[in-house]
């Protein structure tokens, strides 16, 4: 491609700003921010100023209309509508991680994107973060043996505020939310999970933003065990947590920052530290632009944010039902 890939953002909140529009100007000889779309005018008219003067929209519906070659839809609530419409539009679609509220939803985004021809991709950037990468390799090349379990645990302290609180909006608790991200290093590093049991602890924040902790026991390919946890209501955690993966030579240990890994086994230890983007943004945002040049899907297509999805619905069912819940396919 010889020309800069013309993005329109839908959603300028937080994330939008230090994460997707961050980066996207990093990488300004390969992307330009076209248009920007907000409901809040202030936010909107401030984006604009902070990253170029690109064209301002209140309406998604507005923005979609825009020339342009991708849109990123970064919206809380239901992605669909927006991706559904920009893909029909003929542009290739980045949307945040849930990929939606419902599977009925992803499955519309990836018809349409699939028969459009066009790209649609999870911005799932903890698949891309050079700690998790390396996570990933060293399970493929066999330097943990045969895997037999799975830790991931993530805790922490935040009240949740804006539409956080608002449950159309929200779809769902923390693990709908931040805990997503390590249902799919979960996936991504111990193969696809098949049946779950979840359970949450008495709530100690807003109810109205779903649970605020959950944990959950999971099963995945050949008799693999992953147990998952994840909570935004557990004081006093200090900053330092890990995720463990262990196998009949060795055990794995990344920081859950991604700033380090260490391994050790019966082939000796080791340890590496991650510094340049170890948020895993830039490269996230290299391989939606490969995926487009290519024609070859990315990593955190359609199809994986959809089962990513269908875990965390899984385990929902399971609380609500109390009883183990097969993951839907």
């Amino acid at each position: 491609m010889t020309q800069r890939l013309r993005v329109g953002v839908i959603g300028c909140g937080l994330i939008a700003q230090v994460m997707h529009l961050h980066y996207l100007r990093e990488l300004s000889d390969l992307y330009e921010i076209a248009a920007v779309c907000d409901l809040s005018p202030e936010l909107l008219e401030a984006v604009a100023h902070e990253y170029g003067e690109p064209a301002q929209y209140a309406a998604w519906q507005e923005l979609v209309a825009h020339p342009l070659d991708a849109v990123f839809v970064l919206t809380s609530g239901s992605h669909a509508p927006a991706a559904i419409a920009a893909a029909r539009a003929g542009r290739h679609v980045l949307v945040e991680k849930p990929i939606a509220r419902t599977l009925a939803e992803a499955d519309q985004m990836i018809e349409t994107a699939r028969a459009r021809g066009r790209v649609l991709m999870v911005a799932e950037n903890f698949h891309y973060m050079p700690a998790f990468r390396r996570v990933r390799a060293l399970v493929a090349a066999g330097r943990l043996g045969d895997l037999r379990d799975l830790l991931l645990v993530s805790r922490g302290f935040r009240e949740r505020t804006g539409w956080r609180l608002e449950p159309e909006a929200a779809g769902g608790g923390c693990l709908l939310d931040g805990g997503i991200h390590y249902v799919h290093n979960l996936r991504s590093w111990g193969g696809d999970v098949r049946r779950v049991f979840g359970l949450t602890p008495p709530g100690t924040l807003d109810a109205r933003s779903g649970e605020d902790a959950v944990s959950a026991l999971l099963e995945l390919d050949r008799g693999v065990v992953g147990f998952l946890a994840n909570s935004l209501a557990t004081r006093g955690v200090p900053a330092l947590q890990w995720s463990s993966v262990s196998g009949t030579r060795g055990t794995c240990f990344a920081d859950n920052r991604g700033r380090f890994v260490v391994v050790r086994g019966v082939d000796g230890s080791s340890a590496r530290a991650y510094w340049r983007d170890r948020r895993g943004h830039e490269a996230m945002l290299r391989a939606f632009l490969g995926a487009i040049t290519t024609g070859v899907p990315p990593e955190t297509d359609g199809r994986e944010g959809r089962r990513d999805l269908a875990v965390v619905l899984a385990v929902y069912r399971s609380v609500r039902e109390r009883l183990p819940v097969d993951v839907e396919c």
